[in-house]
């Protein structure tokens, strides 16, 4: 029988090692409060509807079949909104060539009926998530259904002041 040498492997494998991907980041989760404590309130006509999880979900509708819709994202990093566009477009008055262009002209800008435009507000750097919130809704949201914005900007809101653009900073 032969010597065991100092060398070689131990009798026994050891366990595969799971190692998450370089590119994977950290697996954050934000404890953002209940989304019925701090969705916004829309003056009427609009009204809540009742959903499953009013902890993770709120939906708004309109008479005129507009919907507003916000979701807490998983982890809670994100808020989802999105506003969907009623059935009906308003309808263009009788009148002269200009009145009618004008009202086209305002038709063509808004969101078409059916179509749904999204706004998300990230909650990772926002303490105030109410007021972000309900600035969101009323600021973006509903704006786009008479005039649509051309792009979406991501709002990331900070509660601390801004360094005023006007002072300057230190030579280089």
């Amino acid at each position: 029988m032969t010597e065991p040498d100092a060398f070689d492997r131990p009798g026994t494998t050891p366990a595969p090692r799971r190692r998450r991907p370089a590119f994977a980041g950290p697996r954050d989760e934000i404890d953002v409060p209940p989304l019925d404590h701090i969705a916004p309130t829309l003056e009427p006509p609009w009204r809540n509807e009742d959903t499953d999880t009013p902890d993770r979900t709120a939906v708004y509708h309109h008479p005129d079949g507009h919907r507003i819709g916000l979701r807490i994202q998983p982890r809670g990093l994100a808020i989802q909104t999105w506003i969907t566009a009623g059935p009906d477009l308003p309808p263009i008055p009788d009148g002269t060539d200009i009145e009618q262009a004008e009202a086209q002209a305002a038709n063509d800008a808004r969101i078409q009926p059916g179509r749904t435009w999204h706004a998300v507000l990230t909650t990772r750097t926002s303490k105030a998530l109410a007021a972000a919130l309900g600035d969101l809704v009323h600021d973006h949201l509903i704006p786009a259904l008479t005039h649509k914005p051309k792009h979406v900007s991501t709002s990331t809101t900070t509660d601390e002041p801004q360094p005023d653009a006007t002072t300057e900073g230190p030579a280089i």
